[in-house]
């Protein structure tokens, strides 16, 4: 009960102000759209907006914010930005938090307790502040004018080289010369928020094929700004027909942002240089992507998508000034004998990630059932959704990974 009211307590400003345009902006993660908002109204002094960020998992709004000057201690309903992001279980927002010098709560320590990953963060933190010249910061009341805000302290080193139990996979099968793949990953986008660990996800994802036996001269990688709309048609509709034979088993990987057409429905892949203001110009439709696979010639044709299609966070973007209004996005696959889809969340929920992998949660799992000896994709599927919904519940929401296709045994 202590655990739902702390959640409770933490979405009162979120439900009081969802209404507003900045609101919209920071649930998009539309972070241009927010500085303007910014700039232009007196938003700055509202604590409530960094704890929104902290709830719809956008760090680098909440960066923007903290850099603006917005309050990080408790809004009108009682909640801080660092209370939000504790109860949420946003371990690196949680951090960036603590090295700006925010105020900790004695409540704040206390939930901390009930998150495995957020507890160490908080135990570094108090014990870094209990050294001469950097004292503990007991009090969650707001500063006054009379009262300074603390100096902000260096930011806890960030780890350079991440690395998951995953990205280091071993030999498990000999050459496929027939065989080929296709890894899109994209993170760091031209105009768009980040797609977290997207890159990262797909330079391990060519690994786990090249020891499955998949040749390396076999496999196109495109990451970051590679990853544009034209290669991504070049490669799909030239390079993979042209290559694939009728025995080849052909792998595509994608990890980046989705985007719905609120009008109709429609699903889109979004390349590094897209723009949801123009989706059917510049985004790849997801019909047209199963489309192309499924006249390949191959034997077979398996897809695995770490990305969402709700418009409403994650790995999903949605136009300026456009509202999630879709009641279904259609990400039907189309019937093939030789198409198999594994994606990583249904309807309209949304992608997560997985910090201290630092991986997307799917794609951690698909990995992790590569690994383990997984020889279809139904038995792939069996393994990695219930993962995939455990982790996601435990962040406070929902993903359950599909299987499509009728290649799936």
């Amino acid at each position: 009960m202590k655990y739902l009211a702390a959640v409770l307590l933490a979405a009162i400003p979120f439900v009081s102000g969802c209404q507003s345009a900045l609101n919209e902006y920071i649930m998009r993660g539309d972070v241009a759209s927010v500085d303007a908002s910014l700039s232009s109204s007196n938003y700055r002094n509202n604590s409530g907006y960094a704890g929104q960020a902290c709830f719809r998992n956008q760090p680098e709004v909440l960066k923007l914010l903290v850099e603006k000057g917005s309050a990080l201690e408790e809004t009108g309903g009682g909640a801080s930005a660092l209370f939000s992001c504790i109860v949420y279980d946003r371990p690196e927002m949680t951090r960036f938090l603590l090295s700006k010098g925010v105020s900790i709560a004695d409540r704040d320590i206390k939930l901390a307790r009930k998150f495995p990953r957020i507890q160490p963060i908080m135990q570094a933190e108090l014990a870094r502040r209990a050294t001469p010249g950097a004292p503990l910061v007991a009090s969650s009341a707001a500063p006054t004018p009379s009262q300074p805000v603390a100096p902000a302290v260096a930011p806890a080193p960030e780890r350079r080289n991440p690395s998951s139990d995953v990205d280091a996979p071993s030999r498990r099968g000999v050459e496929r010369p027939n065989d080929f793949a296709l890894v899109i990953g994209i993170e760091d986008y031209q105009s768009l928020p980040k797609a977290d660990y997207g890159a990262r996800d797909a330079q391990t994802v060519r690994k786990h094929f090249e020891a499955m036996g998949v040749p390396a001269r076999n496999i196109i990688s495109l990451e970051g700004s590679q990853a544009t709309g034209s290669k991504l048609k070049n490669y799909l509709q030239q390079w993979l027909p042209r290559n694939v034979k009728p025995e080849s088993t052909v792998f595509v990987y994608y990890s980046g942002h989705g985007a719905p057409d609120p009008e109709n429905g429609d699903a889109y892949l979004v390349p590094w240089d897209a723009d949801p203001m123009f989706l059917t110009t510049s985004a790849y439709p997801l019909k047209q992507f199963y489309a192309e696979l499924a006249k390949l010639k191959a034997k077979r044709v398996v897809v695995a998508l770490d990305a969402c299609f709700s418009g409403s966070g994650g790995r999903s973007v949605l136009a300026k000034g456009a509202r999630p209004l879709v009641s279904k996005v259609d990400e039907s696959v189309p019937s093939s004998a030789n198409l198999t889809v594994l994606a990583a969340a249904s309807g309209s929920e949304i992608t997560g990630t997985l910090d201290d992998q630092a991986h997307g949660i799917f794609t951690y799992y698909f990995l992790k059932g590569l690994s383990g000896g997984a020889k279809t994709p139904r038995a792939l599927y069996d393994y990695l959704k219930p993962h995939v919904q455990d982790d996601a519940r435990r962040q406070n929401r929902e993903q359950s990974p599909t299987l499509s296709g009728s290649g799936a045994d």
